[in-house]
């Protein structure tokens, strides 16, 4: 019986030695997120060697965001519905893509530059479309459906 403890006691101590350990980014860093963004909710952070990473949802839509150890973003991405895409970047690629149902849009920005990578379908296939802010537009995936 005393094994048995001896062994449950030990992986309880190896399990919570690799659990999830949630922290708090430096001051810098907590500082400019909490001034760019209020009522997140699912807030995660993640650090790297140059750079934090925080994962949250705000006003329904999930976004990640990077900063560098000085608070500075460096980049973020954000997934939300086709109906939130600026209107003349919607209506554009609507009328491009008349027998395409968008369902999904990412959005990356780096660098002060933004691209929408947008999720097309048909009958037949899958796409994604890259768009910039001007609505020009680049097809990147094309899937036939099984």
């Amino acid at each position: 019986m005393k094994k048995v403890i001896a062994i449950v006691f030990a992986a309880l101590v190896t399990g919570s030695a690799f659990a999830f350990d949630p922290f708090d980014p430096n001051e810098k860093v907590l500082k400019a997120f909490n001034e760019t963004f209020t009522g997140v909710q699912e807030v995660r952070w993640e650090e790297f060697p140059k750079y934090y990473a925080v994962s949250f949802v705000s006003g329904g839509i999930r976004a990640k965001v990077n900063y560098d150890k000085d608070g500075n973003m460096i980049s973020s991405i954000r997934y939300y519905n086709p109906q939130l895409l600026p209107l003349y970047i919607l209506n554009k690629i609507n009328k491009e893509n008349p027998r395409k149902k968008m369902f999904g849009v990412t959005e990356v920005t780096h660098g002060g530059l933004i691209a929408y990578y947008i999720k097309l379908e048909d009958k037949t296939h899958w796409y994604t479309l890259k768009v910039d802010v001007d609505g020009n537009s680049q097809l990147t995936e094309k899937y036939r459906k099984v």
